[in-house]
């Protein structure tokens, strides 16, 4: 039998109830498991030759027409009309005022800025134990069964690789951050240089993010959640100044992104290169759920430098459950889902000084990293559009 496993945690899983059966005379080759399999390891048969394949979606009986007829060549063709593009604010998200930065541009920070200590208080145990290391609860655990096996299980491994990330140093977190002129454009949400410090003066635009609109409900944008561009008065406008149809920043957008370095990815490697695969897998989910925590912990220093430090969050549950002002919008996700909007981001935030960049594939580089768009305005939350 092939056996597929839909993880390697899953395919380790398999491994240790394999060796363990064929060992008591409990495995064939042929037929697999003779006590049958353990839970989670269920392995599926293959299709029966009976079935019928699934319809062509795209062959004959999909269409309205008769097989081998096609549209008489003497008759137009019907235009498609597109539906006109919703670009009017959303009644729910009111503008307010602008928020005000403390610089204006974008700043670096590295291991020696970060305390890896604070930053793992934002490690998310349940996305690490259940997302990365898939040590799920079964529907026979009771909740605090499944808590004492995390204790007795998962913490123990979790506190040795955090105590060797103390020590020897195998995460860098660095961060560039920043904030920048912007102003809502429809759709769009508009971003300028800062020629002049802290001043929202009509420098050159850098680039927008098309964003998309929920077609119902509260007909969501994320360029809602900043204020509209404003009228600038063409007299002020130095010969180099290049602003859309005389129009100007209103209002700022932070953003950042975030990785826990080389360093990371090299020592995944090895893990995995030394046929250390247990390791490599706990260590690696580790990494990439610390990107994630590094992200929290950034944007927690952004809300606190724009003065809602005063509302902040004192446990992590409530972090997690976005008990604070404004959101965080990777790329990816429905909100935003041009992936490739990060490469302009990155640029714009100077990412390369601190080892982050984009591949041809748009993939970030290191792997154990994340970026995101910031709003903090009161209605921003997250949304599928």
């Amino acid at each position: 039998q092939v056996i597929y496993g839909r993880d390697a945690f899953a395919d380790l899983r398999f491994m240790d109830a394999y060796v363990t059966a064929r060992a008591n005379g409990e495995w064939d080759n042929g037929q697999g498991f003779l006590q049958g399999a353990p839970e989670g390891l269920a392995m599926a048969s293959e299709p029966a030759a009976s079935e019928a394949p699934a319809p062509d979606p795209d062959g004959p009986a999909s269409r309205s027409e008769p097989p081998g007829s096609s549209p008489d060549p003497g008759e137009p063709a019907t235009p498609l009309v597109p539906a006109a593009l919703d670009t009017s604010r959303s009644a729910a998200v009111p503008e307010e005022l602008a928020i005000t930065p403390p610089f204006l541009g974008s700043r670096i920070l590295t291991e020696a800025d970060i305390d890896l200590a604070e930053v793992f208080r934002y490690l998310d145990r349940n996305a690490l134990f259940a997302g990365q290391w898939q040590l799920r609860k079964t529907q026979q655990q009771s909740r605090p069964d499944y808590e004492a096996m995390l204790a007795e299980k998962a913490e123990p491994v979790l506190q040795h690789w955090m105590g060797r990330c103390l020590e020897e140093g195998l995460l860098t977190p660095r961060v560039a951050y920043g904030y920048f002129p912007c102003g809502r454009s429809g759709n769009d949400l508009v971003v300028f240089g800062a020629p002049n410090g802290n001043e929202l003066d009509p420098g050159s635009p850098l680039g927008r993010f098309q964003l998309p609109r929920q077609r119902s409900g509260n007909r969501y944008c994320i360029a809602d959640f900043y204020r509209d561009l404003v009228d600038v008065d063409p007299s002020q406008l130095g010969a180099g100044d290049k602003v859309p149809a005389g129009l100007g920043p209103a209002d700022v957008l932070p953003m950042q992104a975030v990785t826990m370095g080389e360093r990371a990815t090299q020592v995944a490697q090895e893990l995995f290169q030394g046929d250390r695969y247990s390791d490599y897998l706990y260590f690696h989910g580790l990494a990439v759920q610390m990107a994630e925590a590094l992200a929290e912990w950034t944007h927690a220093r952004i809300r606190r430098e724009l003065g809602f430090g005063a509302s902040e969050p004192a446990e992590l549950r409530d972090v997690l459950a976005q008990r604070y002002r404004g959101s965080r919008y990777s790329f990816g996700y429905p909100a935003c889902p041009n992936v490739a909007d990060s490469r302009q981001q990155l640029a714009w935030l100077g990412a390369d000084r601190i080892g982050l960049r984009m591949d041809e594939s748009d993939q970030l580089e290191p792997e154990q990293s994340t970026t995101a768009l910031v709003a903090l305005h009161s209605q921003a939350r997250y949304f599928s559009a």
